[in-house]
């Protein structure tokens, strides 16, 4: 889908079941009688996006589940607010892709809310979704703020710095000559932002890397524009947590841009980052 599409799928006068690549697209298009189905890992700082806006459901990607299971963590958050959710078996969708998990998804894990709609593993994305739809509000209040979107220097250089981001969506103008460690996956629609902003280099989490390695998808993308890019190891890092990668994140893929500046497979991210921000000649 085009970037910030959604596609709703269903519909009635209180329900609507919306399809979105990213929940970072939940916006006031998206509001609490609706079943979101996003092509994001389930995680917390994923799910806070569609919470902020009160939804009735919602299902994501598992994303490998990865260190310390972050990429299902927003399952528990989800339950702390009534809302029922659940996250597709990493290999049956892509990442980043809406219509992959709505129509190809496999759940492999729900929380409590969502088991007692009788939403459990082994059922189709669409089978839970229209379950979802029989969901009753929610606790979130009205204009709660869930979504961090702060900004954390961790390293700075003559010419450029290294930022940490919850997500590409929140990259500006003034990242022109940042290397950004990302809680994002690397699928293709969070390099899309990047294409308007290019910073200086990326690192992303690989999700598990995913149906068709949607996982690090974006890493194209980038390079044909000469952004350095990588992924890092769901496994060494947590998704979702750009500190994490930062100090523990394992280099599991690259681009060609991001090989000719000495960017490794098996190399721990603050090298990477120190090679992307590195002077060029």
């Amino acid at each position: 889908m085009p970037r910030g599409q959604i596609q709703v799928v269903y519909e009635e006068p209180d329900a609507r079941i919306v399809v979105m690549d990213s929940l970072t697209f939940c916006d006031a298009r998206v509001g609490p009688g609706d079943v979101v189905i996003a092509g994001s890992f389930a995680g917390a700082t994923a799910f806070a996006f569609a919470l902020e806006r009160r939804v009735r459901g919602l299902v994501a990607h598992a994303a490998g589940v990865g260190k310390d299971s972050a990429g299902i963590s927003g399952l528990a958050f989800a339950d702390r607010f009534a809302v029922p959710a659940a996250a597709v078996e990493t290999m049956s969708a892509r990442l980043g892709d809406g219509q992959s998990v709505f129509e190809q998804g496999i759940v492999a894990y729900a929380n409590a809310t969502a088991r007692a709609l009788d939403v459990h593993a082994r059922v189709s994305t669409v089978e839970a979704a229209y379950r979802l739809v029989k969901a009753g509000p929610g606790r979130v209040t009205a204009n709660a703020v869930l979504v961090e979107r702060r900004q954390r220097v961790v390293l700075e250089r003559d010419g450029g710095r290294v930022v940490l981001l919850g997500s590409t969506s929140f990259v500006d103008a003034t990242n022109g000559s940042d290397v950004l460690c990302v809680g994002s996956h690397g699928g293709r629609v969070n390099a899309l932002p990047l294409l308007v902003a290019p910073p200086r280099g990326v690192i992303f989490n690989d999700g598990g890397m995913a149906r068709d390695r949607s996982g690090m998808g974006g890493l194209a993308t980038l390079d044909e524009i000469g952004v350095p890019a990588a992924t890092v190891d769901a496994m060494s890092a947590r998704i979702g947590d750009p500190e994490s990668a930062w100090h523990t994140g394992v280099i599991s893929a690259r681009n060609e841009a991001a090989a000719r500046l000495g960017v490794l497979i098996g190399q721990p991210a603050r090298e990477a980052g120190e090679a992307m921000l590195a002077p060029r000649h």
